[in-house]
């Protein structure tokens, strides 16, 4: 499916810039906020936590010459062992990679989580996992679908903004090798790089 989606890349790529100028715009702001804010409450770092976030996401077919990317909505959670150690997990979704047709991605990824509070309000982490990913198109004239599992490393920024809410800034990079059920002789080496922003509450 990458290779037939490939043909579309000349007439999206206006449009998706503008896409991403537009999400780049959002992410700028969010790190404004993070820098000019200065919450007078603790991080409240132990136990559970669960929230949702927007993302750019980039997809590149390390064989082919499909180097694509998408808006996305996620939810994202997990749970603080300790000031330094916990496990998140999270779900997110693509719209379509490509204006003419419909392709698009959904993922599911687990990791466990390291953690650094710098201050009582600025948490830095870093994680590497698993993440199982799906993409798909329900067009018309592609109906194909492809999964893959592979690993995830991601790192980011936690700024508590309440004595419960905290404000994310993260990016995530994920290489994953999809098959296809129908098609025995297909190959894809899939890279996977998203920035964004999240929000979540702490339990």
């Amino acid at each position: 499916m990458l290779a037939q989606c490939s043909w579309y890349i000349g007439y999206s790529k206006q449009t998706n810039i503008g896409t991403a100028m537009k999400f780049n715009s959002l992410l700028t702001a969010g790190m404004l906020l993070v820098t000019v804010t200065t919450p007078a409450f603790a991080a409240k770092d132990l136990g559970f936590y669960l929230g949702g976030q927007v993302n750019n996401t980039a997809i590149e077919d390390n064989i082919g010459n499909f180097d694509e990317s998408a808006v996305g909505l996620g939810v994202y959670g997990g749970y603080n062992f300790n000031d330094s150690f916990g496990i998140e997990a999270s779900i997110f979704a693509t719209d379509s990679f490509v204006d003419e047709m419909d392709f698009r991605m959904a993922a599911m990824t687990i990791s466990p989580v390291i953690r650094h509070a710098f201050t009582d309000n600025i948490t830095a982490y870093l994680k590497a996992g698993l993440v199982v990913n799906r993409t798909y198109s329900n067009d018309d004239d592609v109906d194909e679908s492809y999964e893959g599992t592979g690993w995830l490393f991601g790192a980011g920024v936690d700024v508590t903004l309440t004595e419960s809410l905290a404000l994310r800034v993260f990016y995530e990079a994920s290489e994953t090798d999809p098959e296809s059920d129908e098609r025995d002789n297909y190959f894809a080496d899939i890279s996977l790089k998203q920035y964004g922003i999240g929000l979540h509450y702490r339990f």
